[in-house]
């Protein structure tokens, strides 16, 4: 029988292969120049660190070395070079080597090639993760969420607030609350429920919920990540459900993509909130005051890239639109051409400056469209971009998606 990790051994052998037709035209490093009219950066590690070997076709470079055994040992900038990429996909989406026929992708998948540069740094050689994200994988196991926060607390967000604690039950409907929503930002837990409850959805949430695995999966720690996720789905089979909702974009990228490739067909349906709400607002089950404001929209990675042809980018603009009175404008790089927020990879964890230094990049092109507020359907990018206004001392206000919604009901 094939392991995972003999799959992603030959995966990367697969990708060994492709960095050898890698003709360093530059073209992972800017947006397509026809789409914007200038060669803006794509590649938030590139731009930060000024070497190429932190761009997608340097870091290619590098994981054929590794791959073909032609680096015996890791040093620790060798290290630096992998593990500081938030793995945005950006590099994936310029690169003229990722051709698309149709609905099939031929070619180089940045994404899922630095990915298991990484399981094999991990799992086969031993020389990675960083410690820090060693750090957040040890609380996994511990407490099931990255933060070292107690398991049992995991409701706790819900206590104080005015929507009360979520049912617990079976449902046909599960709200996913996720880790970041649970620990850290507690209001967009709290905005999503008071939205479904708003709308009359009979939902339930996990009486025992753990972390999704999506911080293992990204820093290539694979065989700590079935373990979680498998609890995750067989709870969720277990409650017979139907739809899993999603108001983290990394969540829902991790049931929609990694989780069908580890267990196969989950039976059930995944979507993110900003998916499942619009049909409840045309069937008038939710409404909105009027609330004058001048919004922009922030494309999450997971949500967009990451998913390929099931990407995630109208919906939540039709959403924000729903709202009267508040005024949608797009910044120059958006959708497929993104600038990541800067916190995705594991990169949060063990290069923080790094992090706060690509949001404050993003709250720069913010400040170019003129919108005094910045909106995400993503904990983590809004943690980070709330860090880099603090940083900054921009006065920019920031929000998850359902947070706007929810103070406009």
């Amino acid at each position: 029988m094939v392991t995972i990790l003999e799959n992603v051994i030959e995966s990367l052998r697969k990708y060994a292969a492709w960095a050898y037709r890698c003709g360093k035209e530059r073209t992972c490093h800017f947006v397509n120049y026809h789409k914007l009219g200038a060669p803006l950066p794509i590649c938030p590690s590139g731009e930060y660190f000024k070497y190429e070997a932190y761009y997608g076709s340097g870091r290619l470079e590098t994981l054929r070395a590794i791959a073909e055994r032609d680096i015996k040992e890791p040093s620790e900038r060798l290290l630096e070079i992998i593990y500081a990429c938030t793995v945005c996909g950006g590099c994936r989406q310029q690169c003229k080597g990722h051709v698309t026929q149709g609905t099939d992708v031929m070619g180089i998948d940045h994404v899922e090639a630095f990915e298991a540069l990484r399981t094999v740094l991990s799992e086969e050689l031993g020389w990675g993760p960083l410690p820090a994200q060693k750090a957040f994988a040890e609380s996994i196991k511990l407490n099931h969420n990255p933060y070292n926060e107690p398991h049992e607390k995991r409701r706790a967000c819900f206590a104080s607030s005015d929507v009360g604690e979520p049912p617990v039950k079976n449902a046909e409907v599960i709200y996913f609350v996720g880790c970041t929503s649970s620990y850290r930002e507690p209001s967009i837990a709290v905005s999503t429920v008071k939205l479904l409850k708003a709308a009359g959805v009979d939902f339930g949430v996990m009486s025992d919920e753990w972390c999704c695995g999506s911080p293992l999966l990204r820093t290539g720690q694979k065989s700590a990540a079935v373990e979680t996720a498998k609890h995750n789905v067989e709870t969720l089979k277990q409650m017979g459900v139907k739809t899993v909702i999603f108001s983290c974009a990394g969540c829902y990228r991790t049931f929609k993509e990694d989780y069908p490739q580890l267990f196969g067909d989950l039976g059930f349906e995944c979507l993110h909130v900003s998916e499942y709400l619009p049909q409840l607002v045309k069937e008038g089950k939710l409404k909105f005051k009027e609330m004058q404001r001048k919004v922009t929209y922030h494309d999450p990675c997971h949500l967009g890239r990451h998913l390929g042809f099931a990407a995630v980018y109208e919906p939540p603009r039709e959403l924000v639109k729903a709202v009267p009175g508040v005024e949608l404008v797009e910044m120059k790089r958006n959708r497929e051409q993104s600038w990541c927020c800067g916190s995705g990879g594991g990169v949060k964890a063990a290069f923080d400056d790094f992090a706060v230094w690509t949001a404050i990049e993003r709250l720069k092109e913010v400040e170019e469209t003129g919108a005094q507020t910045l909106v995400t359907p993503c904990p983590f990018c809004v943690h980070n971009f709330k860090d880099a206004v603090a940083a900054s001392g921009k006065s920019i206000e920031v929000l998850d998606l359902v947070e706007l919604l929810a103070n406009a009901l």
